[in-house]
């Protein structure tokens, strides 16, 4: 165990604290939980029933007594039931919901943190036993996502890690056509099809109501601080349970690319744009419905998100518009030849046992399952012969897989892209696409720090009201080193020091 991830294990607040106490106070090690180094998987008969906490955020909940619950149920051997909080609410809602009575088996986080905590209360159940139950997981999952959530040799959790290209950067191949362009490759191309997406009524509607680029936050603005060789972080409103803050190394240390002279320069072309009316002046502060449905309403033409989601909307546009056309291309290039999105750290989020289960097996075979080949169709793609079919080793969709296209990935609980990319959908096509960018990565991935659980989400705040400022007009960027300034002192140099001795430990072996 690292000294870094030592240290994030100790800290919390008061209220995560007494949520923590409610959770664990009658916490109890399972009757079944073994005492030897792992279950024997050829006597093991546990099928539940289990219960589930999780939610797939950007599609509805899956309606009572579908076939894929059904196909789950019937191929892992486990029955299941699941409590499934709005996505928007998810990691309020999981603390009071493992503090209840009626506690989940498993249950996803809603951060990597939120594992150690639980750990060190003594609420979850070591899983390193149960691995000969797992053979897929083991199999499936890099040993360095596993090794990331164990401590002093017990298994907390059984990551979903992801490979490093997940997002697309999105502008509207259709309106590129009507106006006689060609889709962007430098951040000079980009600032002009900004420029006539909202000039020259792109929609045709009669009315200049269009802007060039909108979405979440600074989280859609990625390809232009991209064309910087940094990566801008996320605002608040966007997600708590993502890292807000990367590292690069320069001469030997790490640096965050937040206050980094690059950033700065990004965000000197950004407030240019918005002050030329290129920006969506909404898009710092709206919710995900609002970008979704502003997007769907031809209220802009570029951004940047995760790769399930402009595949989601091409679906909904092209039932009003059959021409519409959404491009999934490489981020631009800048001024010194840099491009890229941002690299996703390579542990998303944990699943868990609780310590009070009664069926410690079933819910081993039950994660199992998710990261088989048969799993992860099933979960991702739905029932063969209802949702899909496999003839002469190409597998196809079928129309009910449209028809259920809004929930279909409800029960995918992890992610194993192997039998993903033969499927040919929207959704694997866009998958395919991401894995083709260039990406910026954090150097400080699974660097846990003390400093992270203290300062995270004020820095974050304070990033983004500074950020948004800056490219609205509000606050000059000649007072850049003034937001520098209160970034170190309000947590970031000390967050920087802690990461950065974790860092000289790793490069000499310790």
């Amino acid at each position: 165990m690292s000294k870094g991830k030592k240290k994030a294990v100790l800290g919390m607040s008061a209220v995560s604290a007494l949520l923590l106490f409610s959770a664990c106070s009658s916490t109890s090690t399972p009757s079944s939980s073994p005492t030897a180094q792992s279950v024997n998987p050829t006597t093991s008969t546990d099928a539940g029933p289990i219960k589930l906490l999780y939610t797939k955020g950007g599609f509805e909940k899956a309606p009572d007594g579908n076939l894929i619950k059904a196909e789950i149920e019937k191929s892992s051997g486990v029955k299941f039931d699941m409590v499934s909080p709005p996505s928007a609410d998810y990691a309020k809602q999981v603390p009071v919901i493992l503090a209840s009575n009626d506690k989940p088996d498993i249950a996803m986080m809603a951060t990597n943190q939120a594992v150690f905590d639980y750990a060190k209360q003594g609420a979850l159940l070591d899983l390193k036993p149960y691995l000969s139950l797992m053979p897929d997981v083991v199999k499936n999952i890099p040993k360095a996502a596993l090794d990331y959530f164990t401590v002093d040799g017990k298994l907390l959790a059984i990551p979903v890690w992801t490979s490093q290209q997940r997002y697309n950067f999105i502008v509207r191949g259709d309106w590129l056509k009507k106006l006689g362009l060609q889709a962007p490759t430098t951040l000079d191309q980009l600032h002009d099809v900004l420029k006539a997406f909202v000039e020259k009524d792109p929609d045709g509607n009669g009315v200049k109501d269009t802007y060039g680029i909108s979405g979440l936050g600074f989280d859609s603005l990625d390809a232009i601080f991209g064309a910087f060789g940094v990566v801008a972080g996320d605002a608040p409103w966007v997600s708590d349970s993502k890292v807000n803050l990367y590292y690069i190394e320069q001469n030997g240390k790490l640096v965050p690319q937040t206050t980094s002279p690059e950033a700065k320069a990004a965000l000197t072309v950004l407030a240019q744009w918005y002050k030329e009316g290129l920006i969506d002046p909404e898009m710092f502060t709206q919710t995900s419905a609002v970008r979704d449905d502003k997007f769907v309403k031809n209220r802009y033409g570029v951004s940047a998100n995760w790769w399930t989601w402009e595949s989601q909307q091409e679906v909904k546009m092209k039932k009003n518009d059959p021409n519409v056309e959404l491009l999934r291309i490489a981020p631009p290039t800048g001024p010194d030849g840099k491009s890229g999105l941002r690299g996703v750290d390579l542990v998303a989020r944990g699943a868990v046992v609780l310590a009070t289960t009664k069926h410690p097996e079933a819910a081993a075979k039950f994660m199992n399952y998710f990261n088989t080949d048969k799993g992860a169709l099933v979960s991702y793609t739905g029932v063969e012969g209802v949702h899909w079919q496999e003839k002469d080793g190409k597998i196809t969709t079928l129309p009910q897989f449209d028809q259920d296209s809004k929930w279909i990935q409800w029960y995918s609980l992890f992610e194993n892209e192997a039998p993903l990319l033969k499927v040919e959908t929207y959704l694997a096509q866009s998958r395919r696409d991401a894995l083709q960018w260039k990406t910026i990565k954090n150097a400080a991935d699974g660097m846990l720090t003390q400093s992270e659980i203290k300062y995270s989400n004020d820095l974050r705040a304070l990033k983004a009201d500074w950020y948004s400022r800056f490219v609205t007009g509000k606050t000059s960027l000649t007072e850049w080193d003034k937001f520098v300034d209160e970034f170190n002192k309000r947590g970031g140099q000390e967050w920087t020091d802690e990461v950065n001795k974790i860092y000289q430990q790793k490069k000499a072996g310790k």
